[in-house]
């Protein structure tokens, strides 16, 4: 693998796979809630709150990842071979192990976790086998991540893009034969869309590891763990820790905040559910861009070509801004026929459409934050965007979101506001670290 080759690939060469691959893995997480709102408001409920949890899961297996393609990033544009099979073992690994230690904590301490985050004791009992299915059996996606990160450090996403949408096709059809009864299936609600999703990640992890492993011309070799490569452990900790710990904070900060939600009642429940879906996709844009970017900026950086990598945030962050102001306007504009989608309850409708609005400056704050904090992390600058992430989330956004949501009593605009104000406040940060170029000095090759 020619650096010549991999420094011509454009952002958008990488952006474009990147984003529908994105948008595929937030369908198949999010269909479940699209098709159950068919079948009752109450089960989108005890889902969307299911879901927050096992966020955490994915912040867990995505710190790994995330080292994983910082560090083959580096590796590739320092020409190491070596190194690069090195780390995709280590971090396979490392992923796989992690899935079943957090399978068996979700499994056997279901009951303590859906209590401890207020999901009201009805919803408990909908949700409770998706909760244990598709959080036991979580090491499929703590494998199919890696792979996807490996694929994306080397410039190729395309193949896990392909890998997504069969995933996809295979959880509506699942959904459709348990919720709806297609082919004669019994009506299992909940408890179906937990089988359906497991199945398809299940199938999906397998196709993702062989895609891996021949197009990285790559084989499990003891010599590669023989001795086990210790420094590979470090690296990817030390990248892997502080960034867990950020995106581990913001999704902690977002259960304090889905606990207040949950003392609202159902509606409240179900319009944050809703809203947050649609702020999904629209995020997604701003990921793939910083996703792409974070690709460019560590080979750079592993080429030592420092001054390209400066100019190529900016330019990336630009282009990243207008897009999500262009789509978050387009969302607004529609956020009627968006939410008739998804619901025709007027109580929930009424909640929602509310919020709307504050999408747009929600959107554009953490457009800086994503950008600049993926460039900063490909460059190895791993602690500030933590340190900055933690203090944010629970001294604005979660005490905010009690303050205006809560006690003031605005609901959810509230909240939103509250949002804003933690995505506005990093940025600024993070813009005046990427100006400093104080990164340059932390490459790990």
């Amino acid at each position: 693998l020619q650096m010549e080759k991999i420094k011509i690939k454009s952002l958008m060469s990488l952006t474009v796979p990147i984003f529908l691959e994105l948008l595929l893995v937030n369908v198949v997480g999010n269909i479940d809630t699209i098709m159950l709102g068919k079948y009752s408001d109450k089960a989108v409920g005890a889902v969307g709150g299911i879901s927050q949890v096992l966020n955490i899961q994915n912040v867990i297996f995505g710190f790994i990842s995330l080292a994983t393609s910082i560090l083959i990033a580096q590796y590739i544009g320092a020409r190491n071979k070596k190194k690069i099979k090195e780390v995709i073992s280590v971090s396979v690994l490392f992923n796989i192990v992690l899935g079943i230690l957090m399978g068996l904590i979700y499994f056997i301490f279901w009951n303590h976790i859906l209590i401890k985050i207020k999901l009201p004791t009805e919803l408990i009992g909908m949700g409770k086998t998706y909760f244990k299915l598709v959080g036991g059996l979580c090491v499929f996606q703590a494998i199919t991540l890696t792979c996807g990160a490996i694929m994306k450090s080397h410039g190729n996403p395309k193949p896990m893009l392909f890998v997504n949408i069969g995933i996809n096709l295979l959880n509506i059809l699942g959904n459709g034969m348990f919720i709806f009864g297609w082919f004669g299936m019994p009506i299992l609600g909940t408890t179906g869309v937990g089988i359906s999703t497991v199945i398809s990640r299940g199938l999906g992890c397998i196709v993702g590891l062989i895609v891996m492993m021949r197009y990285c011309k790559f084989r499990f070799r003891k010599k590669y763990l023989s001795p086990f490569p210790f420094n590979v452990i470090k690296n990817l900790l030390s990248i892997g820790i502080p960034t867990a710990g950020e995106n581990l904070a913001w999704n902690v900060g977002q259960l304090m905040i889905l606990s207040m939600v949950n003392a609202l009642g159902t509606s409240y429940i179900a319009s944050r559910t809703y809203l947050m879906l649609v702020a999904t996709f629209v995020m997604t844009f701003s990921i793939s861009l910083g996703q792409g970017t974070a690709i460019q900026v560590g080979q750079l950086v592993g080429a030592h070509e420092p001054e390209e990598a400066y100019k190529k945030c900016f330019k990336s962050l630009k282009l990243s801004i207008i897009l999500a102001f262009i789509v978050t306007s387009i969302v607004v504009l529609f956020k009627r026929n968006i939410m008739g989608i998804f619901t025709t309850d007027p109580t929930i409708l009424e909640i929602s459409l509310k919020v709307f609005p504050l999408m747009i400056i929600l959107e554009v704050g953490r457009v800086f934050n994503i950008v600049i904090i993926n460039s900063l992390h490909a460059a190895g600058d791993i602690k500030f965007p933590m340190f900055m992430g933690i203090i944010f989330i629970f001294i604005v956004a979660v005490l905010f979101s009690y303050i205006l949501g809560i006690k003031l009593g605005w609901g959810l605009v509230g909240i939103w506001i509250a949002n804003a104000a933690d995505e506005w406040c990093r940025a600024i940060a993070m813009l005046l670290r990427w100006k400093s170029r104080k990164w340059e000095s932390k490459r790990f090759v």
